[in-house]
């Protein structure tokens, strides 16, 4: 089971203002290969369809883009300078405000591309800065060399539940052609700072991880998860036989958190009329209540601090007591004690 959501009846807010959330989406790898040999590049942005890049807009409590609620268009800027036309591109001033670029990166090795943002609430007309920016790099290929190249193409942020799963895709390029004839794929999850194969030990519900394409559910993504593609050129007859190459891709869940609420009907204050009370933990998303449907083959487990923020470990049982309802007595108190839940699916 994975933890979801934590809650504690100390902290309980419902009104708690919106998180924005700016993402840039892609049309094109964030990779571009120059061969040398034919002097080509790989993608090529100068013919159609070219680089498109978009902003979405992403906010607590509403599951599509807010991209129209911006107050004006985005600012852009690409290496750190605003003239956008050094590098080909052109800015849209109506939304969706895409960043579209016609040029190669013949003059440079590496675009950091910044969009900074203005929303504006609509309840409150409150205005609120976001800022993300999305890196592109250039590979020189001398023709006989090999790399490897991700990208995601159902994107690379879940949102709201619109996606249960997105796929990673990673080939390996020789020169400015896919080889993928007698190749061997691995693939790798950051965890603690560390890269673990995936195997069918630890997937995760993660799918096809010996192939050039794994299919990521959401529930393997808590908040951002990076996975790394290695493949290995098992063709004896090749000039890179047993060379590796890899490529990294990330994905980021921006979904609605789910937020807890512990409610104490009886009262949070024990006295001597009132010597039990009893919590139960609700969950709500995207502003609205789960039904109780939402706890089937959920686990609640519950944890008791004393005054000084220490865990009773003589609670429960090793410190901790499970199910949606806990009654807590007066005999459990002396003074005041913090009582945390975390649920499990």
């Amino acid at each position: 089971m994975a933890v979801i959501s934590r809650g504690q009846i100390t902290i309980v807010d419902l009104n708690d203002g919106k998180s924005i959330n700016l993402y840039l989406g892609s049309s094109k790898p964030t990779t571009q290969i120059f061969n040398k040999e034919n002097s080509s590049y790989t993608p090529n942005w100068v013919t159609a369809p070219h680089l498109v890049i978009l902003p979405e807009v992403y906010v607590t409590g509403v599951e599509t883009n807010q991209v129209a609620r911006l107050k004006g268009s985005p600012t852009w800027k690409i290496n750190g300078s605003t003239t956008l036309s050094t590098y080909g591109a052109t800015a849209s001033t109506t939304a969706p405000y895409a960043l579209t670029i016609k040029s190669n990166m013949s003059s440079v090795s590496q675009m950091q591309i910044e969009c900074e943002v203005v929303y504006v609430d609509p309840d409150t007309t409150a205005e609120t800065k976001a800022k993300t920016s999305i890196t592109y790099t250039k590979t020189e290929n001398a023709g006989q060399l090999i790399c490897a190249v991700s990208f995601a193409p159902m994107g690379t942020v879940f949102k709201n539940g619109i996606a249960t799963s997105l796929k990673a895709h990673c080939d390996m390029w020789r020169g400015s052609t896919i080889d993928n004839t007698n190749v061997n794929y691995t693939w790798q999850k950051l965890g603690n700072g560390t890269w673990t194969t995936i195997t069918a030990a630890n997937a995760e519900g993660v799918t096809g991880f010996t192939t050039n394409e794994i299919t990521i559910p959401e529930l393997a993504v808590l908040n951002f998860e990076s996975f790394k593609c290695i493949i290995k050129d098992t063709d004896s007859a090749s000039g890179t036989y047993n060379t590796s190459v890899s490529d990294v891709i990330s994905f980021a869940d921006m979904s609605d958190p789910y937020q807890v609420e512990i409610t104490a009907p009886q009262g949070t204050t024990l006295t001597s009329g009132l010597t039990s009370t009893t919590l139960t933990t609700n969950c709500w998303q995207n502003g609205a209540l789960l039904s109780d449907t939402f706890f089937t083959g959920a686990t609640c487990t519950w944890r008791k601090f004393n005054k000084l923020g220490v865990q009773d470990s003589a609670w429960g049982t090793s410190g901790v007591k499970a199910g949606r309802s806990i009654t807590v007595t007066k005999a459990e108190i002396s003074v005041a004690a913090t009582f945390t839940v975390e649920i499990s699916k």
